[in-house]
């Protein structure tokens, strides 16, 4: 094993051993070297991302503050996405999720100027105290609303699904789409922002 091997090896289980009080990762999935998981002020015993059976995961999943869930499936695939939550992000069961993805479900500041003025200020103030930049943000003022991505769906590398979204059954959501609503079930999406280019054939568990 090479040096940089030894120190990716090294971090990963780190990590592992770090955030084990607040997730509940199935032993029945592999965990790539690349999953990552960024608690920012965690609250003792709360679980934060817990995931189903035969999943390969890679991707960073990121709650920056105490509030927030993430909650996987059965027999997903995650490529080297990015899921901020502070709201719930729910991935059926069945799903494929390509790289370089991302899932948002909080608009991060508030549509309003005057509340939303002071946060880089207090973000500056923070990180020249040693404070995380932004445990002290307000963010009682930052609208959220759940992520739901259905079973069966497929998410093609480079989306951007919005607060708020529900991705139907089956549903495949093209290359470097932006996603601000809901997707139909059994749909071909795509597009800035996302519409419907085609209707697939829904399946059944029988054919």
């Amino acid at each position: 094993m090479d040096i940089i091997s030894f120190i990716l090896n090294w971090r990963h289980k780190n990590m592992m051993k770090r955030i084990a009080p607040y997730v509940d990762l199935c032993p029945e999935t592999i965990y790539d070297k690349g999953f990552t998981v960024d608690l920012r002020s965690p609250e003792a015993s709360k679980i934060y991302l817990s995931t189903g059976k035969h999943c390969v995961l890679a991707g960073t999943y990121i709650f920056e503050t105490g509030l927030g869930h993430i909650r996987i499936g059965d027999r997903v695939h995650i490529g080297g996405s990015t899921f901020i939550s502070i709201n719930s992000i729910e991935i059926g069961n069945d799903v494929t999720i390509a790289w370089d993805c991302l899932f948002y479900d909080h608009n991060s500041h508030s549509t309003d100027w005057e509340e939303r003025k002071r946060d880089t200020e207090q973000e500056y103030q923070d990180l020249m105290s040693g404070t995380d930049p932004i445990k002290n943000k307000d963010w009682s003022v930052v609208k959220s609303a759940p992520i739901k991505i259905c079973d069966k769906a497929w998410i093609g590398t480079g989306c951007k699904i919005l607060k708020g979204v529900t991705i139907g059954e089956g549903a495949v959501v093209g290359a470097g789409s932006v996603v601000t609503k809901d997707v139909p079930p059994w749909t071909v999406v795509g597009g800035n922002p996302a519409d419907v280019l085609k209707v697939l054939q829904e399946k059944t568990e029988n054919g």
